[in-house]
């Protein structure tokens, strides 16, 4: 997925007024236009570390990615300070978005 600077991608997961659309790349090569529809912080209680979490809904069609539904994405920083998008697998993770989502 793509790379943005952590100032990047938190302004624009951050900001709800941010109708930006988030440009990622599939592991098939193809970029994949994403609009977001929103943003939902997750606090791991293990690991004692909060994330953010985003649900992005797939404005371009691809082998991985289809248009007739929404993914979960989280933020994860790197030794550089850069984060990146990575799909959530994590049933329990997705289940609480689910939840968190369906409230709004």
């Amino acid at each position: 997925m793509k790379e943005l600077h952590k100032k990047e991608l938190l302004d624009i997961l951050l900001d709800e007024n941010n109708k930006q659309e988030i440009t990622l790349t599939d592991r098939y090569g193809k970029v994949v236009n994403f609009e977001q529809l929103a943003t939902i912080p997750y606090y791991d209680q293990y690991n004692d570390e909060e994330f953010i979490c985003t649900i992005l809904h797939p404005l371009t069609l691809s082998k991985e990615f289809d248009t007739n539904y929404i993914y979960p994405f989280m933020a994860v920083k790197d030794e550089n300070e850069n984060y990146t998008l990575e799909a959530i697998e994590d049933e329990t993770i997705i289940k609480y978005l689910e939840k968190e989502y369906n409230k709004e």
